[in-house]
């Protein structure tokens, strides 16, 4: 197989694949089209997408891409910059297995983008997570943790329940060097305080009653030569907290029972919804223990404040579900809308439960709020703005006897000409907003010119 050539616009666009790119990537053609490359992750055909790094970092990216293709495939992503330092284009190169081979080892030899390529050696965990960000807050948080990645210090993810700090410090791992190594994730508030050191600190042969007779690593010693996340940290009780300090100076773990140490090599990424300050200042929380967490501190903020995400989360859980129950079930325009102006106060996991409960229950395969039943979050949280409660602002339900084909045809017609009257007819600002090529939205809009009263604005 020779090697493939892709490249993507400054709206993330595809303009240009080669022959080969549909069979690598198995991607047909008509939906690789004029596609988004946002929109190409969110259904699986890419994962670990280096031309989606490259975007958001501006730098060279080099990883191996996992997706619906049948062995990953190792790609280069080359950014183009405009004169204003933006990225213009992103042109993709995928390798045979050859070509490789000696990228490897001339990378190994020249030592050439070291965490890069550690990253590529253990892109299968990379692969398993995938974060959504379309919100400039986001990608802001993004291209931080990329850069810091790299480094060993602890990392402090403060921010509202629910708001995805787990994802993130997978998300940190994977871009690390210890991506290759385990990643512990521990909720604190889940452990009883009766069991908290044993489980922490492990504990030697025979350490107590009920003990296993040959004894058992703790969470430390099981995070070596990896990362662990110590999630809900502002749970961990005082004594506790003392022990755990040692263990980040010293490096050394000793178990229940046992009088020798064992060394310990892990990052420590910790996140917290309370304030940690205000705990210490309460006597609640050690303040040397702040201080060694508090090196590089990253707050995510609410899904209420980067609503550019809401849509995108929406779709990506809706696709998971999809998949899972062999489903093409899409959201109306009017439960777009709702979720668009509703608060959110649970974050990202309300969202992701709501979307669940409306896709089991909705007798229909165009989900609005008024096919599920019992799918409102509680009354006591009110949208932003908008609607007041959900409705019908969208297409209207599909005659009986109409196929989904025809219902989705009809969402998108509504959809395109409401986008384009919104951008005062400007095909390009349309475009963009709805993420197709200009190319692709002028044959849709001939296709409408028949059923619809538009002028179409010129080329």
């Amino acid at each position: 197989m020779k090697g493939t050539l892709l490249i993507c616009d400054r709206d993330r666009n595809v303009v240009y694949y080669n022959d080969v790119v549909c069979s690598a990537l198995n991607i047909p053609a008509e939906r690789l089209d004029g596609a988004n490359l946002m929109d190409l992750a969110e259904e699986g055909y890419i994962l670990n997408s280096a031309s989606i790094q490259a975007f958001e970092t501006k730098q060279l990216s080099i990883k191996y891409v996992q997706g619906k293709m049948k062995v990953p495939i190792l790609t280069v992503s080359n950014p183009v910059l405009d004169e204003d330092g933006e990225v213009a284009l992103v042109v993709a190169i995928s390798f045979n297995e050859q070509i490789t081979e000696l990228v490897t080892r001339e990378m190994m030899e020249s030592r050439i983008k070291s965490t890069q390529l550690l990253d590529l050696l253990s892109a299968q965990v990379s692969a398993n997570t995938v974060v959504i960000a379309e919100s400039a807050a986001m990608k802001s948080i993004l291209t931080f943790l990329s850069r810091i990645a790299a480094m060993d210090s602890t990392v402090l993810l403060t921010g509202e329940t629910g708001t995805g700090k787990e994802v993130l410090a997978k998300y940190i791992h994977n871009q690390s060097a210890r991506s290759g190594g385990v990643f512990v994730p521990v909720n604190c508030a889940a452990i009883p305080e009766s069991l908290m050191e044993s489980e922490f600190f492990g504990y030697a042969k025979g350490a107590f009653t009920g003990a296993n007779r040959d004894g058992k690593a703790g969470v430390f010693e099981l995070a070596d030569g990896g990362t662990i996340f110590l999630d809900e940290i502002g749970e961990m009780p005082i004594l506790i907290q003392a022990k755990f300090l040692r263990v980040i100076e010293t490096g050394e773990v000793t178990r229940l029972g046992s009088e020798s140490s064992k060394k310990v090599n892990f990052r420590l990424v910790a996140a917290t919804n309370r304030n940690l300050e205000e705990m210490c200042a309460q006597g609640l929380f050690r303040s040397d223990l702040y201080y060694r967490l508090n090196i590089l501190s990253v707050e995510i903020p609410p899904l209420r404040e980067r609503r550019d995400d809401i849509v995108p989360l929406a779709r990506f859980f809706l696709n998971l579900f999809n998949k899972k129950y062999n489903k093409t079930k899409i959201l109306s325009y009017s439960a777009i809308k709702w979720l668009e102006h509703y608060r959110w106060p649970g974050n990202v996991r309300e969202l992701r439960n709501v979307i669940e409960r409306l896709f089991i229950t909705s007798s229909t395969d165009i989900l609005d709020f008024e096919s599920g039943y019992n799918v409102l979050p509680s009354a006591g949280s009110e949208p932003l703005a908008g609607p007041a409660a959900p409705g019908r602002t969208g297409p209207e339900p599909a005659q009986e006897g109409s196929s989904l084909h025809d219902a989705v045809e009809a969402y998108e017609k509504q959809l395109i000409l409401e986008t384009l009257d919104a951008c005062g007819g400007s095909v390009s600002k349309a475009a963009g907003k709805l993420r197709l090529h200009k190319s692709v939205l002028y044959r849709k809009l001939e296709k409408y010119r028949s059923q619809a009263a538009i002028t179409l604005p010129a080329r």
